[in-house]
């Protein structure tokens, strides 16, 4: 049953990234890799599943990742099957519901060993890190400039189309967007420079992700400034690096120059259709994307509607 309701878990909370962002050369590994757990070849299936992690640059998804542990565990590797749930706790909150998984025959063999105990201690510790993440000061002050910053992108279509672009309300939305833009950013930018770059175990990822959305909607100056200090945080693990790769697209864009990451679509000034904006290096765009933890380009135009220029 609890193993049950773990898979229910991995399809819901991962089930969209598994079938969209992943490339077919993880999928065919991974597919390979469940079929031979089903028939009980752990240690050809554990290798498979390294294959897979081996197409994204040594990541995996969560639910495989966890299944990689279990067919290691069962083959009697318990190194490589810490190496994969160590990684599952550091990296995400895929096994903090431990009542789902700890008692899992599958794991059996792991549990006389010290690594099993520092495995759900630090759990825990995440756990406790994350409550106090949550009740910082400036969790809740970055996570209303979060709602605040979202809610203007998210209702602009809804009054578009009510209104119509060129109309009085619009320009009045556009006015009152704007002026919470720069009460945002004035507020971001006195946190970032008394604080640095908080990280989550410091603040909630809501409110990390608010330094980066902020930024991101700042001007160039701005961002040209903040740029180098993001950098810095992903280096330490403090922001994620799939954002920064955002940010450094739109600065390079608006620097006039092509982008790195594929990020960045611009209205085409002929029709009017969403189009990439230029990319350097295109051959090599999915590799450049995958080393931060973007999808391939195609699943991101087809998400977007754009195209290819």
């Amino acid at each position: 049953m609890k193993y049950t309701r773990l898979l229910w878990f991995a399809l819901v909370c991962n089930g969209g990234l598994h079938l969209n962002a992943q490339h077919e050369g993880y999928a065919a590994h991974v597919h390979k890799a469940d079929s031979l757990l089903q028939i009980k070849a752990f240690e050809p299936a554990a290798r498979s599943y390294g294959s897979a992690f081996e197409t994204l640059g040594g990541r995996g998804y969560a639910p495989d990742r966890f299944n990689a542990a279990r067919a290691w565990a069962l083959a009697g590797n318990a190194d490589s099957a810490f190496f994969h749930l160590q990684r599952l706790a550091e990296k995400t909150d895929f096994l903090e519901d431990s009542a789902a998984w700890e008692d899992l025959a599958d794991l059996k063999v792991l549990k006389n060993e010290f690594r099993w105990t520092r495995l759900l201690n630090l759990i825990t510790l995440k756990k406790e890190r994350r409550a106090a993440a949550g009740n910082h000061p400036l969790t809740i002050e970055l996570e209303r400039i979060y709602e605040l910053d979202q809610w203007y992108r998210i209702h602009a279509d809804s009054v578009i189309s009510l209104h119509g672009r060129q109309s009085l309300e619009f320009q009045d939305f556009l006015r009152r967007s704007s002026k919470q833009d720069s009460v945002n950013e004035m507020r971001v930018k006195e946190i970032l420079d008394t604080h640095g770059w908080l990280g989550t175990d410091v603040v909630s990822t809501k409110a990390n992700t608010a330094l980066f959305l902020v930024i991101q909607h700042a001007g160039l100056p701005v961002q040209e400034k903040y740029l180098p200090m993001m950098r810095r945080a992903v280096a330490d693990g403090n922001a994620q690096a799939s954002n920064l790769a955002y940010l450094e697209d739109r600065v390079l864009m608006r620097q006039g120059k092509p982008q790195r990451y594929g990020s960045q679509i611009v209205p085409d000034k002929e029709t009017g259709e969403w189009i990439l904006y230029e990319v350097e290096d295109p051959a090599n765009l999915d590799r450049r994307r995958l080393s931060v933890g973007l999808g391939p380009i195609q699943d991101y135009l087809n998400s977007t509607g754009a195209r290819m220029k």
